[in-house]
């Protein structure tokens, strides 16, 4: 590393006058950083929502006169334009395409990847995942924006309806040629506890998440390609919260095979991350887990068992809708009620002060 160089050759030069104490001290701890974390410490994923990228290929494809608008385009001729745009070498847009300011914020995203060293960053997430082309999409605009080492894409699937379409998604993309040989034999799929517990309810989503999970699994399987899945969760039950060790064993058979991805949300980082003795309880308890379930897989869901539960979501999911989007009082009720909440803790942490 070139960064390396310089701190070496001051290593070098106190150590040659004399100085060696000096240079062992915060000298050598800071070449010992450098060489062990490099200069990005940990890397860092990408996020944005599929309707922003929809938006700057929107704006790509007006610009070009190419037909009607890409936001008009079917699924299949989506996919069809993209292929043909990544299998080929022209540039797709220059400094001249208008730009508004959500699109310049989505195309400086990308400039930033291409500028930084790729040990930066992890994965690129679309949140609100819907189709084959939302991933195209980001791969084209990865390579029109000059990124050397193309970010991993990793489609998040969220609401319900989502979830149920998501294998089917992804036996798509494993079909194509060029982006099968782009991932080289591993794919990352996330699923989203948060808002598929906001549009079904909590019994709905997490029966829905099981299921997306096992049929993810045998789509895999079938195309030969290593799946990890990474779970969206949170601090709360509706944000899949909850004891991280009994999370991980209620994973269906087959998802988990030693390995998988959990991003935890803002609100719990401190309690589980905050100090050294936290840090190692939490990453203990998942360790601990993900060997368990490889060693003693769960047990499928009898069809009996499954069939019950299918009820059970359509009962939930109709009556949680009948309150949340459909009940003209609740947002007044939700809000009241979030307000009071507020000011009580606000009353608790002043008093405690």
């Amino acid at each position: 590393m070139q960064f390396l160089e310089p701190l070496e050759l001051c290593y070098r030069s106190l150590c040659s006058c004399g100085d060696r104490p000096i240079a062992d001290g915060s000298l050598l701890d800071f070449l010992r950083q450098v060489s062990t974390f490099g200069l990005s410490l940990v890397r860092l994923d990408i996020r944005q929502e599929s309707e922003r990228h929809t938006d700057v290929l929107d704006a790509i494809t007006k610009h070009l006169d190419i037909g009607s608008s890409y936001r008009d385009w079917s699924e299949e001729g989506r996919q069809e334009w993209l292929l043909a745009e990544l299998s080929g070498k022209r540039p797709l847009f220059g400094p001249d395409l208008p730009k508004t300011e959500e699109i310049s914020d989505v195309l400086d995203t990308f400039k930033v990847i291409s500028e930084l060293p790729s040990d930066c960053f992890g994965a690129y997430i679309i949140s609100m995942a819907t189709s084959p082309s939302d991933v195209l999409a980001v791969e084209l605009l990865q390579r029109e924006c000059h990124v050397k080492n193309p970010l991993r894409v990793v489609p998040l699937f969220e609401k319900l309806a989502d979830l149920e379409a998501a294998p089917a998604a992804v036996a798509r993309l494993f079909s194509i040629d060029w982006y099968k040989n782009r991932i080289n034999g591993k794919q990352e799929v996330m699923i989203g506890y948060s808002d598929s517990g906001k549009d079904a309810g909590r019994l709905s989503a997490a029966w829905e998440l099981y299921k997306a999970q096992e049929e993810l699994v045998k789509v895999a399987k079938k195309y030969g390609v290593k799946l990890t899945m990474f779970h969206g969760r949170g601090g709360t039950v509706g944000r899949g919260g909850g004891p991280t060790h009994l999370a991980i064993l209620s994973q269906p058979p087959d998802t988990v095979n030693g390995s998988l991805r959990v991003t935890v949300q803002g609100e719990v980082i401190e309690q589980s991350f905050g100090e050294a003795h936290l840090c190692f309880r939490t990453l203990q308890r998942f360790t601990a887990a993900t060997l368990e379930h490889g060693m003693n897989p769960p047990i499928s869901p009898k069809p009996e068992w499954r069939a019950l539960l299918d009820e059970m979501a359509i009962v939930a999911t109709e009556e949680y809708r009948s309150v949340v989007f459909q009940e003209p009082r609740f947002v007044e009720y939700f809000r009241l009620v979030s307000i009071h909440s507020y000011q009580s803790k606000f009353h608790q942490s002043f008093c405690v002060f």
